[in-house]
């Protein structure tokens, strides 16, 4: 199997997926079913402050499933029995200088008494160790563990040693998104901050419909008052209000998808045209209230199905409305809002742009950094587009101002859910 042929989706499993402990499962079980072996670690250098000893910590374990030998080797008791020092003695200087370490176990030379008749017994055939980098440190290693046969790993060593690397950097990728998870992107109050911009918008919105069904129920009371019931006319009533009923129940479940609390268990698959159409529900009142007119360019068919956090991805569409509506609203002439999804092929594309002006380049270089806010004093944060950016680059994707747009052109690009 030419591994070096799968690096680019290894790369796209690892960089470009919604959920980083998805994209690190799915790209084991790639190499591990290309190379068939029988189980991969991935194992952690970690100081033992008691002892000031290097010991080696878990931190992800793929398995054949085949293999009921292979959960005895994993068996977290097993890197409690010895110290990094004991599994790789001189290897470790090895390890250090970024080169890999494999061989077969009937012949390779553990320098250590304990080691191989530990592994030996437990039946394992061969293996390959390869260093994992986080910057200049050595963090860990990758490792492939095969029961069933001993085999020659040169031939795919450049291939691993290339994963490493992208492991290494994986890390440091997710290190850096947990810690902008917390500060910035998990933070419920600016959820809310984003729903009171928009309170008296939802409030016209609801009392609409509910201004219809009163309406009817009143008219339903007369006629029963004036014995003047007509079947065909209770339909054409008992649809309409159905209808308003509907609408109602669309603008709530709207509002439940983007002020629900987010867990990292939430991943869905969902269609991305609901995701935005539930999004417009709770805000199109407000754009109407304002004379802007709301253009939707849709491709038929396909409702594009991604891996999300819907609520996530409708936080990021509110505050684009917003932005828009913000922008435009006050203006005395042709005012319009278009949304716009395109399917690119292995990604989606969708793009807010509104009639205001293009944004000049002093303030489009700064305008998705944290706290720069060209609104005034107490109508922004400044934090929207700066949350709204980690939030599309959580799910894989990428979001930035279309700079060629004569207008102002926010856009969003999510990759597409590929089914294996």
């Amino acid at each position: 199997m030419d591994l070096l042929a799968k690096i680019n989706k290894i790369s796209k499993m690892l960089f470009n997926g919604p959920d980083s402990e998805v994209g690190l499962e799915r790209s084991m079980r790639l190499i591990g079913e290309s190379l068939e072996v029988d189980g991969i670690l991935v194992l952690k250098n970690i100081l033992n402050e008691k002892t000031s000893e290097i010991q080696l910590e878990p931190y992800f374990e793929w398995k054949e499933s085949r293999e009921e030998v292979f959960t005895s080797i994993l068996d977290s008791n097993l890197l409690k029995n010895f110290t990094y020092e004991e599994v790789y003695q001189s290897f470790s200087m090895t390890l250090a200088q970024g080169l890999p370490l494999y061989g077969n176990s009937s012949n390779f030379d553990f320098q250590s008494k304990e080691i191989a008749p530990y592994f030996l017994k437990k039946g394992l055939k061969s293996f390959i160790i390869l260093p994992v980098f986080y910057d200049s440190f050595h963090w860990g290693n990758l490792v492939l563990i095969d029961f069933t046969k001993e085999r020659d790993w040169a031939e795919v060593s450049e291939g691993l040693m290339i994963v490493a690397g992208m492991l290494g950097a994986f890390i440091k990728n997710k290190e850096f998104r947990d810690n902008m998870n917390e500060e910035l992107v998990s933070d419920h109050g600016k959820k809310m901050a984003t729903l009171g911009e928009m309170a008296a918008g939802i409030v016209h919105e609801i009392n609409n419909p509910l201004f219809i069904i009163n309406g009817y129920a009143t008219k339903i009371n007369t006629l029963i008052e004036r014995e003047q019931l007509d079947k065909e006319q209770l339909r054409n009533i008992s649809d309409m209000i159905q209808k308003s009923c509907k609408r109602v129940t669309s603008i709530i479940s709207g509002l439940r998808m983007i002020s629900r609390k987010t867990r990292l268990d939430d991943l869905e698959v969902k269609s991305f045209k609901d995701v935005i159409n539930g999004t417009i529900d709770i805000s199109k009142e407000r754009i109407r209230l304002a004379d802007i007119e709301l253009k939707i360019n849709y491709p038929e068919g396909d409702d594009f199905p991604i891996e999300c956090h819907p609520e996530q991805l409708s936080q990021v569409l509110v505050n684009l409305f917003n932005n828009a509506y913000d922008s435009i609203s006050e203006r005395d002439d042709t005012k319009w809002i278009e949304l716009s999804l395109k399917d690119l092929g292995d990604r989606l594309h969708f793009s807010v742009t509104d009639s205001g002006n293009k944004i000049p380049k002093e303030i489009a270089s700064k305008i998705m950094q944290p706290f720069f806010t060209t609104k005034e004093a107490g109508k922004g944060t400044g934090l929207g587009l700066s949350i709204s950016k980690e939030i599309v680059s959580k799910h894989g994707g990428n979001f930035f101002l279309d700079h060629d747009c004569e207008n102002v052109r926010f856009v969003i690009e999510l990759p597409k859910l590929e089914y294996e």
